[in-house]
């Protein structure tokens, strides 16, 4: 494995295990407030438990998807690239990829700008602006795309130069 191989295995690693931190820390977050919202709901429950779940839910998803892409753990249909000869093959898995940057990028693109116009509004249980759940799916996207851009340069174990995961498989 070469040293650019090298960095990006140890950028994706810390990547991956950031993000799973992070949503590990959220899924805590929203256990809590489930829990509060429902143990409380016989007596005066607290109006902001069910926003905080909502949230920590979307974050904690968006979060979770970059390493799940790593792991390969995304859904992908193969069945028609797989019966291919090789040519074909990377020709069909090469627009795969150019589809799929394209559509993190789109919706990175498209949710900044949505997340920006709603700088405005603000949640009323939690006194946040709307802008901070609805950065989780163009901040998922980004995170994605670097995990994806990582993920071509690392070769997989026992194949030649040349060949790298992608992730997407």
């Amino acid at each position: 494995m070469g040293r650019l191989a090298k960095t990006c295995q140890t950028a994706s690693d810390v990547l991956e295990r950031l993000c799973l931190f992070g949503a590990g820390a959220l899924l805590v977050v929203n256990l809590a407030a489930v829990m509060l919202g429902v143990f409380s709901r016989f007596f005066r429950p607290p109006v902001w438990t069910t926003d905080v779940a909502k949230i920590t839910l979307v974050w904690m998803v968006m979060l979770a998807a970059a390493p799940a892409l790593k792991r390969g753990e995304h859904m992908a249909i193969t069945m028609l690239a797989d019966r291919l000869p090789p040519g074909w093959r990377a020709l069909v898995i090469g627009v795969r990829y150019a589809v799929f940057v394209g559509l993190l990028v789109l919706m990175a693109v498209l949710g900044f700008q949505y997340a920006a116009k709603m700088q405005a509004l603000t949640i009323m249980t939690l006194g946040i602006k709307k802008t901070v759940p609805l950065l989780a799916v163009p901040v998922g996207m980004v995170l994605m795309l670097v995990e994806f851009g990582l993920g071509l340069c690392i070769p997989l174990p026992g194949a030649g130069a040349g060949k790298s995961q992608g992730g997407t498989s």
